[in-house]
């Protein structure tokens, strides 16, 4: 809150004694009949009255409300808007002199733009956040693109690189995994080839020894080594010749060039495919691996989508409250008459009913603007129009309270009716257009802000 905005809650000095002055002429008005001699009478009363204040405070008398407005003012000269703590060291002086009303005034000047601040931080941090993994997708799916015929090796490092650490640790322990199971059925094989090996050396031995026994000479007997060596060696290349077979059936095929597209069939939902042999289609397609994580763009459009969601219940219940008989427009301001009541009353630091209720209403005007169906055909733009000012009449004071109400009502069932048509400008920013906006829960409840509870049932099919 600025400080001429604080300081507008407050008299000033000029508007204090004009205040003197015209009580000071009430009262003499009403002593005298105003005759053109008994108005003279009075301007020359009126004159004295100003006189008296002057010479009041030539000999060094002063009015105490005067005293209290030029301290105020001197205090908020204290005020830094970049600065809250300086609302709050003022707030301390303030209490201190005496003037506990203009105190809690500053004090809660500075915490709302502590808050104001802090969401503004918060809005920044996660914009920034989101652009960030935005960013760090595209580069991760570009880096992949780039590869020919990548190994799990070179898909680790690029991870690593660009992807985010839930994704580095999946894909790591996946590859740790397929190895870990590769070379362990690798054993198995090179312990069944080893056995085989075993067996058919036993079994040459076996016919080495027999035919020795059964030579007669010695050409006989070399004959007889001569095959025994001959057999052997062939088992040794029989037996490398399984085992480089089994090795190469077990090599890494090289991996896919991996990619996260739109699905053609379902632009709400991502496929990961193989860009080395997918063409088109949806998931059952050829070079489709399976669905994908949703892009970071996606999950913030969720998002938004949910919180519009809880935005359209909480309003609509805030709208049926506010139109009924009695309500809240019922109780406010409704003329250009009482505006005038509203703003004088707030010249001397007090709200009427009625302003009270306009400031209530206020924020579900607001609510209201902020969320716009969006129609369709020709008259489309002239219905937008008609919602936006039917949303804007809501918390308009110098209307009657008739058609602001009956403004109420319309917006009141175009949410209802329209409700899968809502966006919001965060929404349009990210390229998302009206679509399925569905409650929270099966049966959204919630309270208002007057303390009604209140339930949204789904809408029935008509």
């Amino acid at each position: 809150m600025a400080t001429s905005e604080i300081l507008g809650l407050f008299t000033t000095p000029e508007q204090y004694q004009q205040n003197q002055l015209a009580q000071f002429q009430n009262r003499a008005a009403q002593e005298v009949q105003l005759n053109p001699f008994q108005q003279a009478a009075l301007g020359a009363r009126t004159a004295g009255f100003q006189l008296g204040q002057g010479i009041g405070s030539a000999l060094g008398g002063t009015d105490p409300q005067l005293q209290l407005i030029a301290r105020r003012q001197q205090l908020a000269t204290q005020l830094d808007q970049s600065k809250p703590e300086s609302y709050m060291r003022v707030a301390q002086l303030a209490a201190q002199s005496g003037d506990p009303q203009f105190a809690i005034a500053i004090a809660d000047a500075g915490r709302q733009m502590q808050a104001g601040m802090a969401t503004a931080r918060k809005a920044t941090a996660e914009a920034q956040k989101a652009e960030l993994s935005i960013q760090q997708e595209k580069d991760f799916r570009d880096e992949l693109s780039k590869l020919v015929n990548p190994t799990e090796e070179d898909i680790v490092r690029v991870a690593t690189k660009y992807g985010s650490s839930d994704k580095v640790l999946s894909i790591i322990q996946t590859s740790i995994t397929k190895a870990k199971d590769r070379q362990e059925r690798l054993d198995i094989a090179n312990e069944r080839v080893q056995a085989r090996l075993d067996i058919e050396k036993d079994r040459i031995q076996g016919q080495k020894d027999r035919d020795l026994e059964r030579a007669t000479t010695q050409k006989e007997r070399d004959e007889a080594q001569r095959k025994f060596e001959e057999r052997m060696n062939k088992a040794d290349r029989d037996s490398k010749e399984a085992i480089a077979k089994i090795v190469g059936s077990f090599k890494q095929a090289p991996a896919p060039s991996l990619a996260t597209i739109e699905d053609p069939d379902n632009p709400n939902r991502t496929i990961v495919v193989d860009t080395r042999v997918y063409k088109r289609g949806g998931k059952d397609s050829v070079g489709v691996i399976g669905g994908g994580k949703p892009s970071a763009t996606q999950e913030k459009a969720a998002l938004l989508k949910g919180q519009l969601s809880k935005d359209l219940d909480f309003t609509i219940a805030e709208l049926t409250d506010v139109t009924k008989d009695g309500g809240l427009i019922d109780q406010s301001t409704g003329s250009g008459a009482g505006r005038l009541v509203d703003i004088g009353a707030g010249f001397v630091g007090k709200a009427t009913q009625g302003s009270i209720a306009i400031g209530k209403l206020q924020p579900i005007a607001d609510m209201s603007l902020k969320m716009v169906p969006r129609f369709e055909g020709p008259q489309s733009n002239a219905d937008t129009k008609s919602y936006k000012e039917a949303a804007g009449q809501l918390a308009d004071p110098t209307l009657p309270t008739e058609i602001r109400k009956e403004a109420g009502k319309t917006v009141l069932r175009l949410m209802k009716e329209r409700k899968n048509q809502f966006v919001t400008p965060e929404l349009a920013a990210e390229g998302v257009g009206a679509g399925a906006v569905t409650s929270t829960s099966p049966q959204s409840s919630g309270q208002t802000s007057k303390g009604t509870k209140f339930q949204i049932l789904p809408d029935k099919e008509k």
